[in-house]
């Protein structure tokens, strides 16, 4: 007992023993011992392949010394450095020409098919919020479906994609476009929402109304339905000159050129026959690149993925309108617990989602309808919300009703307010919802959710509320003032179009970082604990260090292929090795069966059920597994199951023709084994030593009536 005591005291310093403070690292000779990771580093590369591009016009170093090269980021004491290598290549005039045919055989033309801006107007409503605008205007030119020409590009890439890493496309099809931007050429990306399935012709509350008619999402770039990005300068669009007024501050003199000038109108201005032309042209694409790769491929304004084990959505959806024609049961379809936990386990799948949706009158409960009236007011019969102070009256008064604001885990509270001619206010402009910290508010006015009919579905909120719980766990817009052009993407983090759930670039940053946490720390643990290897260890002691360090191999290589999932199990396989390692060094004790048998199941089928309680007091016992061998030839083995004290497995019947042979194996976390007898059952029915586990109660007759019958043969010879 004395000695299992101090076997276990060992364990547990071993578990609980900090990372060492990595400035006092030195590096040590025993072959046992391995280096602490200090940081974790990724080479990460990107090709650039540019169509319809000449070489001599660019200057590609000059381009380089613009886009990001390196990113770093702090987690605790892990330092994540992700190094980017750029490299260029030049399409030929066959490859241009067959994406060329992709565009034209998947393009629409009209005099109609797209939206231009009266900035004018725009400047105008800038200044007076109060007066609404028409601000947009149909145009001529040539829609193509960006879906198409993605999924062309991938079928068919110019250059195999990096390992860990992108392919980036430049296009430059000014030929579609006619002088004086008359007809112009743009992508669309299908945007759409993700509860009603509407493709999405509105563009943001303040012109989502009766003066603006249906909107053109008209993208110059697009990418995050695969790894690849997709951005032709050359292409006609309308939202960064909307974004340069909106978001900016006359005279816009930081704005980036590409806001107002396409590819044609840049070449135009400029001598590609002198060295300041090419190098003004590559600055100016340089910025373009820049606002995406910046943005959406190696973010800054994200933080990396909080490093957990469970994530918990809780989301309150109310209706104050309930004696005013807007019943609960009307704003049930608004989203749903099932869409948000899809569109979470998509974006961060190693954790375990929880995620529930209640839909509530608001007047049954006076908490929270005193809190929203604290921070809301009636003007000219307009409810008009001051969503900054609501949200953290919220947040400090009532969230914690809800979740754990205490754990270690992700656990994002919501809470949706539904209100016929609503408005919510926040840092000067109007917006509709919030997230930070945890948690999200959305103040969406009913009208927003129908078409004009005030009947049929146009928007819910499933959309609104993951960009906000995106927020609450830490992830920035794709777009900053004077950096627009990364929201041409699937990511649901822009203020440009809508799709349905998240990006692969979003699931690139947040699981690879996940995983960059998750390799430091189980490596480090695998480090402390080989540190304890004794000069002679046992081979189960080898056994389990080696394993360990295929898996960690195994990770690495898997996560330089952005196979997440498959890295996040290696990484597991890894750590559970490691703690076989580590009672392999102490524990030196088989498990041992206190009792064990096998059960004819009653079933129509038959079978038979084996079970065991077996007892191991120092590691634990990790497995239980049952052998059968069927006439000496075949070998089947069932795992069993633990249930309480009690291991159980089901075994099929088997077809033999000599003997069946049973018998359990227990193996424990330091890897010490230990077998039981075998039961032998033969070809005519049970073995005996089946029967007499099966049917213990007729062994005790037989042996009573034995007794009882030599004690009246003693009697009578007596």
């Amino acid at each position: 007992m004395h000695r299992k005591i101090v076997i276990l005291l060992l364990i547990t310093t071993l578990l609980f023993q900090p990372a060492p403070n990595h400035s006092q690292v030195t590096p040590l000779s025993c072959s046992h011992t391995f280096a602490q990771e200090e940081q974790i580093h990724r080479q990460w590369r990107m090709n650039i392949i540019l169509v319809n591009y000449e070489s001599d016009v660019l200057n590609t170093e000059l381009i380089v010394q613009n886009l990001p090269g390196e990113r770093i980021h702090t987690v605790d004491e892990l330092v994540i450095n992700y190094t980017i290598e750029y490299t260029f290549f030049y399409t030929n005039e066959e490859y241009s020409n067959q994406l060329l045919s992709v565009i034209d055989n998947n393009s629409i033309n009209g005099s109609d098919t797209g939206t231009t801006i009266n900035e004018t107007k725009l400047e105008y409503q800038k200044e007076h919020p109060d007066e609404p605008q028409r601000i947009f205007y149909p145009r001529a030119g040539k829609s193509i479906d960006a879906y198409a020409v993605e999924n062309w590009l991938l079928e068919h890439p110019f250059v195999d994609e990096p390992e860990l890493g992108y392919n980036f496309y430049l296009l430059n099809f000014s030929a579609l476009d006619a002088e004086g931007h008359s007809v112009e050429h743009w992508f669309d990306y299908h945007d759409v929402d993700p509860d009603t399935g509407e493709h999405i012709d509105w563009f943001r509350l303040e012109w989502d109304n009766e003066l603006n008619p249906p909107v053109a999402f008209q993208y110059a770039g697009f990418g995050g339905r695969s790894d690849l990005y997709v951005l032709d300068p050359s292409a006609n669009q309308w939202y960064l000159r909307w974004a340069r007024i909106w978001w900016g501050t006359e005279p816009y003199d930081s704005a980036p050129e590409y806001c107002t000038k396409d590819l044609e109108d840049k070449v135009s201005e400029v001598n590609l026959a002198t060295q300041a032309g090419i190098d003004d042209l590559s600055e100016y694409l340089s910025r373009y690149m820049h606002d995406v790769i910046g943005y959406i491929h190696f973010p800054l304004q994200h933080s990396p993925a909080k490093y957990a084990y469970k994530g918990t959505l809780e989301a309150l959806v109310f209706s104050l309108d309930t004696d005013n024609g807007v019943p609960v049961d009307s704003i049930e379809w608004v989203t749903d617990a099932k869409t948000q936990k899809s569109h979470l386990e998509e974006f961060l799948p190693f954790l375990e989602w929880k995620t529930n949706v209640s839909y509530l009158d608001i007047n049954d409960y006076s908490e929270w309808n005193e809190t929203f009236w604290d921070h809301a007011g009636i003007v000219d019969g307009e409810t008009i919300v001051d969503g900054y102070a609501m949200f953290y009256d919220i947040y400090q008064n009532l969230r914690y009703k809800y979740v754990d604001v205490y754990s270690e885990q992700i656990n994002v509270f919501g809470a949706v307010f539904i209100k016929k001619n609503m408005v919510m206010h926040a840092y000067g402009r109007e917006y509709t919802g919030l997230g930070g910290g945890g948690q999200t508010a959305i103040w969406k006015s009913w009208e927003r959710y129908y078409r004009p009919d005030g009947v049929t579905p146009r928007e819910g909120v499933s959309g609104v509320q993951l960009h906000e719980t995106m927020h609450a766990v830490g992830f920035g817009h794709t777009w900053s003032q004077d950096h627009y052009a990364g929201d041409f993407s699937y990511s649901p983090m822009g203020y440009f179009g809508m799709h349905n759930g998240t990006s692969v670039f979003d699931q690139n940053w947040v699981q690879s970082t996940y995983l960059d946490q998750m390799e430091w720390e189980h490596w480090n643990r695998f480090v402390n604990i080989s540190g304890s290897i004794p000069e002679n260890p046992r081979p189960e002691t080898i056994e389990a260090k080696e394993k360990a360090l295929a898996h960690f191999e195994e990770a690495r290589e898997l996560y330089d292929l952005m196979n997440w999932s498959a890295s996040f199990t290696a990484l597991e396989n890894a750590d559970a090795w490691t703690t076989r390692l580590m009672y392999s060094i102490f524990d030196t004790e088989a498990p041992e069966f206190v009792n064990w048998g096998v059960d004819t199941l009653d079933e129509p089928e038959g079978g038979r059920e084996v079970w065991a309680i077996v007892q191991d007091d120092l590691s634990g016992v990790e497995e239980v597994v049952a052998h059968v061998l069927v006439d000496n030839e075949t070998e089947y083995q069932y795992d069993c199951v633990k249930d309480n004290s009690r291991w159980t497995a089901e075994i099929p019947p088997l077809t033999f023709e000599d003997e069946l042979t049973i018998y359990l194996e227990a193996t424990d976390l330091g890897m010490n084994s230990v077998q039981t007898q075998k039961i032998r059952i033969d070809g005519d029915g049970f073995g005996i030593l089946e029967f007499l586990l099966t049917y213990p109660y007729i062994v005790a007759g037989a042996f009573v009536v034995l007794v009882f019958v030599v004690f009246l043969y003693r009697r009578r010879m007596q």
